[in-house]
């Protein structure tokens, strides 16, 4: 999709295991960057730039300039609390031979049950990085800001929570790879280059509910993923910042399977603000189901499903003042039930002979006197 969404992916390959802590930095840094080992007890107040740390630990004053990681995560069931303060990094993008680096916060090693809170992380390659297999880990009310590849990454993660953070000024904002049954809710992501948030590598039962997206490269691209929940997030102004190499895409399933894209608002968009495609995946997006959403692009359409998807819903829509068509489907197999589609520049639906109309579809004041095309509207 991007050079940005690129090197967000590269960063979480290059570890077998990671887990992404949304709003604050998690780092590995190779064994001559890495700190002392802090035991994080109540006589232990003074923390170091990549320090270990295996217990509940307050941080007393900001961490500045960090030229590897920020803090590192040693042990199960322990809080960081930033308390207000920030790890800071130098700005400068490092390359470790021996996987991740550069992160502000980083939970590499797979501890579980790791709270992450209260603070800024700035100025990483990564802000918050979590892996190696870690489960109910939680990041919230963090500032992940300035880093050069992602805000947060969670790869290889289960049944964590990323809430209530600022992602913002990132090269991408969150990334989950290869991670299941996660919550990422309530964040505000912003002037991301890339993606706010890119779910993929065989991402599963994620939900991704109540987040204010504003002002990125992309908004939400799913690919390859399955069984995914896209609910009530307001996805606004996409394509009109970041990298010059996105499609200013709001929603984008790509090549995914069984996904829920539900009551969003995407809207100010340059590119189409729901689309259902086989763009670089290389598979065909089946079974998604489109529901209840509003949506309004500047440029393009409101709702576009690709020529390869398959069994796609589209169902209650409210797609009113696009750029060109309200709602275009090209896919044959897509049912059509109970959309409004007005005030659009071209048509208020255009669909391909074969699609399934499931009635109740209602267009007018669209461009195109048809209104609609193989459908009743």
């Amino acid at each position: 999709m991007s050079e940005a969404r690129d090197g967000s992916r590269a960063l979480a390959a290059a570890t077998t295991l990671a887990v992404v802590i949304a709003g604050t930095v998690i780092a590995m840094v190779a064994p001559a960057q890495a700190g002392a080992v802090a035991a994080a007890t109540a006589v232990k107040t003074t923390l170091h730039c990549g320090d270990t740390i295996t217990a509940d630990t307050k941080l007393h004053a900001d961490l500045v300039n960090c030229p590897g990681d920020g803090i590192v995560i040693g042990a199960d069931n322990i809080t960081l609390d930033l308390n207000g303060h920030t790890i800071d990094g130098d700005g400068v993008r490092s390359e470790c031979p021996d996987g991740p680096c550069d992160i502000g916060v980083s939970n590499l090693d797979g501890h579980d049950r790791v709270t992450v809170t209260g603070g800024k992380v700035r100025q990483f390659r990564a802000g918050a990085f979590v892996g190696g297999g870690a489960a109910h880990n939680r990041l919230r009310q963090l500032v992940i800001a300035d880093t050069n590849d992602a805000g947060v990454i969670l790869a290889d993660t289960t049944d964590s929570t990323i809430e209530s953070n600022v992602v913002r000024g990132n090269d991408e904002g969150i990334g989950i790879f290869d991670s299941s049954r996660n919550a990422v809710r309530g964040n505000a992501v912003s002037h991301n280059a890339g993606a706010a948030m890119d779910i993929g590598g065989s991402a599963t039962a994620n939900r991704v509910e109540h987040n204010r997206l504003a002002a990125n490269g992309d908004g939400i691209v799913l690919q390859e993923v399955d069984g995914n929940l896209i609910s009530h997030n307001l996805v606004t102004g996409t394509g009109f910042f970041g990298s010059a190499e996105t499609g200013g895409f709001g929603i984008i399933l790509d090549g995914a399977n069984r996904n829920t894209v539900d009551r969003n608002t995407v809207t100010g968009g340059r590119g189409p603000a729901i689309l259902v495609l086989t763009l670089d995946a290389p598979n065909a997006p089946e079974d998604n189901i489109i529901s209840r959403n509003t949506v309004n692009s500047v440029e393009s359409e409101g709702i576009y499903v690709g020529t390869t998807a398959i069994a796609t819903v589209v169902e209650r829509n409210t797609a009113n003042r696009n750029g060109n068509d309200g709602i275009h489907v090209d896919g044959p197999s897509t049912k059509l039930t109970r959309n409004t589609a007005n005030n659009n520049h071209n048509l208020g639906i255009e669909a391909v002979p074969g699609v399934i109309d499931g009635g109740g579809n209602h267009a007018s004041h669209n461009g195109n006197p048809a209104q609609c095309t193989n459908v009743a509207c």
